[in-house]
């Protein structure tokens, strides 16, 4: 099939001319996602969805549960339209989770047991709500306007998308997720524009029904198969590539296994920072998290990676002298032979992670400039010591530029016509190679474009062919910052707070750092792939989570990691973890501090039993004990809290 045109002409056109090929495998798909939607229709009613009890509805209670979600998701109606498989299982709403015994919300937060019942009843209201008027066609209504109404499955198009063509008894919807990517959203944006009422689902109707007007024989069923092939026909040649997998294939490559529940919080948040009481592990745990998505579930110790898997996890820990040049880029000094001091521009921690992160991404393209020009300089260079100069070059319209000599100042090379102030210096001949201006406004650039060609033509100068981003590397790289509140935010950062949204990964239009008059490319602007993924950690004593940077907070998914949470993770023995919870309720009651003050597990991983008394007590002595005066330090009743807290901590049981 021939590349079409990204227009409603053009799926046109690609249609007529393939129209027997396409329609034979559509039916074939047709007939099976019939008998699939027959199924579902007959076991999952619609009105069924407003007396759901919790656990037929949320995922996490493993297969043999075959809850709403699960059968949706992994279950029998995988493949029914579309697939809405992998990301986080708070795109659901509630789910439950195995490890903490208890229901998350879609922030993945514990919901207290007293709340349950009301969340639960406002998202049944909220999911037939949404698919009602959706199969009615009611899109001028509240649900279908953010603006108005925040209907909690407004947004997860993937999910309303594959009810509303299950559950509308016309096919007037196709199985099409057209909130998937920017580059998709601007493909069926060319065919039927995006309105705000509606959203991407009255433009899913919208395209079904101009289709099915202008061609009788297709409905939405068939257009779920039919438009999946157009799709993937206008992409890019990289993106066709990965399209033409075998099904096996796709199947699998959307199933990989994360050994850690968050790994998949940060695949799909990009940024997440985990916060709790000291000791609760979130620097252990972050690595973990970036070992698991690194190896693509295969393990989640960093001892056990490849060479090649470690250099794919960058770790930082900020303090507060550590500062944007640090961080992201800028001048450092250097010592000559010759005992000059001179200063050059440096990348920092992150910035140098995020060009790995291209680089391996990157196709080579076609530069052999420096080669080229190191020829024509020496030659400038021998010709001007004899005192004749160079006088091979012309200008574009062949007048000869004579007198040529070469120059080299503070490192800086360049050429220029003797006894003249036309001065044409190697980086901005180099940028008139890269098709830019040789200087901000251009000027004299037909002398530096004549400087090329002249390479070109004498001195073996290849056209100049940028590197590009190949798609199909999917290599994930995590990049851990430790301690993130000890830093100065917005100072550390700077403009690139506009480059870590998650929105904005990919985005070529990026942003101009401090320094990007020094680049080499001074149009050069930076921005962040979207296989960088960021963890933070911090300690809520440290600074409060609610003064930390808004426009961070903003920016980043929050989780905390309690101190019990952090025993579970570190496997305490028994009668350790025991002792571990008396000693933090004691702080909350006889301390009278919250549970940010908490001590996780940490402190407490490399105790074998409890410790009986103050006497034989190193962790107590030399760790615990001096961390809880820390904690009192100069309150009046100090000393009795700490006495108290301590007979909880060497008591057997709660009541001793």
């Amino acid at each position: 099939m021939n590349k079409p045109e990204i227009s409603f002409a053009g799926f046109s056109k690609w249609y007529e001319e393939n129209k027997s090929d396409l329609l034979k495998e559509a039916n074939k798909w047709k007939k099976q996602n019939e008998k699939l939607t027959s199924e579902f229709l007959t076991e999952w009613p619609l009105e069924r969805l407003r007396t759901l009890k919790i656990d037929e509805y949320v995922i996490g209670k493993g297969s043999q549960n075959k809850s709403f979600c699960h059968e949706i998701e992994n279950g029998k109606y995988a493949k029914m339209y579309l697939g809405i498989g992998g990301g986080n299982a708070g795109k659901f709403g509630i789910y439950w989770s195995k490890k903490a015994q208890t229901y998350y919300d879609q922030n993945n937060r514990a919901i207290p047991a007293d709340e349950l019942d009301e969340k639960f009843t406002l998202l049944k209201k909220d999911l037939f709500l949404i698919i009602k008027k959706g199969i009615s066609s009611e899109f001028s209504d509240d649900v279908f306007n953010s603006s108005i109404r925040a209907n909690s499955f407004f947004n997860r198009s993937a999910l309303v998308t594959k009810l509303l063509c299950a559950y509308s008894k016309k096919e007037i919807f196709s199985g099409i997720n057209m909130n998937k990517g920017k580059d998709l959203r601007e493909l069926w944006d060319k065919l039927v524009k995006l309105n705000t009422n509606g959203w991407v689902y009255k433009q899913n109707f919208d395209i079904t029904a101009a289709i099915s007007n202008k061609y009788p024989e297709l409905d939405g069923s068939l257009l779920s198969r039919i438009l999946w092939q157009y799709r993937n026909a206008v992409l890019p040649a990289e993106d066709t590539n990965k399209s033409k997998l075998s099904a096996d294939e796709k199947e699998k490559e959307n199933m990989i296994t994360y050994k850690n529940e968050y790994s998949t919080v940060v695949l799909n948040e990009k940024n997440v920072i985990f916060h709790g009481a000291p000791g609760t592990g979130k620097t252990y745990l972050a690595n973990q998290i970036a070992a698991d998505i690194v190896s693509e579930g295969r393990t989640t110790n960093v001892a056990k990676l490849t060479s090649e898997q470690k250099q794919r996890i960058g770790f930082v820990q900020f303090h507060p002298s550590y500062d944007y040049t640090d961080f992201v880029e800028g001048l450092r000094p250097a010592t000559s032979d010759d005992g000059v001091v001179n200063f050059y521009l440096k990348s920092g921690s992150f910035m140098s992670f995020v060009e790995k992160a291209k680089a391996a991404k990157l196709v080579k393209g076609q530069d052999n400039f420096e080669e080229a020009w190191q020829k024509f300089f020496s030659e400038v260079t021998d010709q001007g010591i004899t005192g004749t100069g160079y006088n091979e070059l012309k200008t574009l319209t062949g007048k000869p530029i004579k007198n040529l000599v070469s120059y080299d100042r503070n490192g800086v090379q360049g050429v220029y016509p003797d006894k003249t102030k036309m001065y044409w210096n190697h980086d901005q001949i180099y940028r008139v190679y890269c098709g830019l201006p040789g200087v901000p406004k251009g000027g004299l650039d037909s002398y530096r474009k004549a400087v090329v060609s002249h390479l070109k033509a004498e001195f073996g100068l290849k056209p100049y062919k940028p590197a590009v981003v190949s798609e199909s590397n999917e290599k994930k790289y995590v990049f851990i910052i430790d301690e993130i509140n000890r830093g100065e935010i917005s100072k550390i950062f700077g403009e690139l707070f506009f480059s870590i949204d998650p929105e904005y990964r990919d985005n070529k239009e990026g942003v101009f750092t401090q320094y990007a008059n020094l680049h080499k490319n001074t149009e050069e602007k930076f921005y962040i792939p979207g296989n960088v993924y960021i963890i933070g950690t911090m300690n809520d004593i440290d600074r409060s989570v609610d003064t930390f940077d808004f426009a961070m907070r903003r920016r980043f998914t929050f989780i905390e990691i309690t101190a019990e949470e952090s025993a579970e993770n570190m496997n305490l023995n028994a009668e350790v973890k025991e002792q571990m919870k008396r000693l933090n309720e004691a702080i909350i009651k006889e301390g009278r501090l919250t549970t940010d003050y908490q001590i996780g597990a940490s402190y407490f991983k490399n105790l074998v039993t409890p410790e009986i008394t103050k006497e034989d007590a190193p962790l107590w002595n030399n760790k615990l004990y001096p961390l809880l005066k820390d904690y009192f330090r100069g309150e009046r009743e100090a000393k009795s809290k700490l006495d108290k807290i301590s007979k909880s901590y060497f008591s057997k049981n709660k009541e001793g």
